[in-house]
């Protein structure tokens, strides 16, 4: 029977903080145990071992038809990946979520020798670039080769495809982006804007690049997340992958 390994050990093997470990399992991407009154976390090595290979597990070739290969692109957790050129919604209801998925899809991203681009609100972006060095990642020497690109979007949404356009076109090798969509808030766009940006990112998209679009559920809602789910290929729910359109 294996050995339960208690939060140090299990942040040891993972190759990160204590802390990034008791955000995963909150979030519900890192299984554990709970034991005693104090409810402290446990962990099984062979989840962890599984964890850290669905984590770092390279592009994958899987065939479609006879004759017709697609490739498939990590997420970077819960094991999860999609055919390359996806356009993905990501429906959140804490913000804490949406910096630990950020977190793991970039990461990925950056392991794969990716060039990677966030675009969120200041403040989220300085925590989830904070998570990142406490990780162990080197950010700034990120940032200076143009591996990791920031911003807080544009005013328009022409002006913002021309400036993941222009991300795309400079990247070396495969592209890909996390956007929290809540900067939209911020720049007081209507919901016209935020279909228009989509719909453009579609037409647009294609192999070797990779976009997932966060709704935080307490901020869009209604007919926003209607359009979010119409606009994008897959959806992604409590770490829940679902297909929405072919």
């Amino acid at each position: 029977m294996e050995q339960l390994l208690n939060v140090r050990q299990a942040a040891e093997l993972l190759n990160v903080s204590e802390m990034t470990v008791r955000r995963w399992t909150n979030a519900g991407l890192l299984a554990c145990f709970r034991i005693g009154k104090k409810r402290e976390r446990r962990f099984y090595p062979s989840d962890l071992q599984q964890f850290l290979e669905g984590k770092t597990s390279p592009p994958r070739i899987e065939e479609n038809a006879p004759g017709m290969p697609a490739r498939h692109v990590a997420l970077g957790f819960g094991g999860l990946d999609v055919p390359d050129g996806t356009h993905m919604a990501h429906l959140y209801a804490d913000v804490s979520e949406a910096l630990d998925v950020q977190t793991f899809f970039l990461r990925q991203g950056i392991e794969n020798q990716e060039t990677v681009m966030v675009v969120s609100p200041l403040h989220h972006r300085e925590q989830l670039l904070s998570s990142m060095e406490h990780d162990g990642l080197d950010v700034a020497e990120l940032i200076r080769q143009n591996r990791l690109i920031h911003g807080s979007g544009k005013q328009t949404p022409l002006e913002m495809a021309e400036y993941i356009s222009h991300a795309a076109a400079s990247a070396r090798g495969r592209f890909r982006l996390v956007g929290d969509m809540s900067w939209t808030v911020h720049k007081k766009w209507s919901e016209e804007h935020l279909r228009t940006l989509e719909e453009i990112t579609n037409t647009h998209l294609g192999p070797g690049s990779l976009f997932l679009c966060q709704y935080g559920l307490t901020k869009f809602f209604g007919t926003q997340t209607m359009m979010a789910l119409e606009t994008h290929a897959f959806s992604l729910y409590k770490n829940k992958l679902t297909r929405l359109r072919f």
